[in-house]
């Protein structure tokens, strides 16, 4: 499986708060709500979507299988 694609860096200048997003901006969260550098992607959504290209692929990625155990049953 390829390795997940590393977030985009998106100059300050362009970075949205939810204060200054626009119907035709991206809505993708990065960061940590809790911290000053939060910000929304703000690039150009897909029509149908909320979020940009880069970020509708990230969205729906598949997902990886996960491996099953079983406890070895005392006897």
């Amino acid at each position: 499986m390829p390795a997940p694609l590393p977030e985009p860096v998106i100059p300050l200048e362009q970075r949205k708060s939810i204060e200054t997003l626009m119907a035709h901006d991206c809505r993708w969260p990065i960061g940590d709500p809790q911290n000053a550098d939060f910000h929304f992607c703000g690039k150009q959504k897909v029509d149908g979507h909320p979020y940009c290209d880069f970020h509708v692929r990230r969205a729906n990625q598949p997902t990886r299988p996960r491996t099953v155990s079983y406890p070895l049953l005392a006897g």
